[in-house]
């Protein structure tokens, strides 16, 4: 089933209020083999979005 996301006074997830709680992962700084399992820790601590920094400088050439 497709999700419907909204935004008016405030955001709606399928028609509910929706709270955004987001948790930082700076992907380049955790071994790739770790990174499931720390996205894990933070849907464990109640976070439903993930930020992350994008160095450029990793990946300009």
């Amino acid at each position: 089933m497709k999700s419907r996301f909204e935004i008016r006074d405030r955001f709606y997830l399928d028609g509910k209020p929706f709270k955004i709680i987001s948790g930082s992962i700076h992907y380049f700084r955790v071994v790739p083999e770790y990174w499931r399992d720390r996205l894990e820790k933070l849907r464990a601590m109640g976070c439903n979005t993930v930020e992350t920094y994008i160095p450029w400088n990793f990946h300009e050439p």
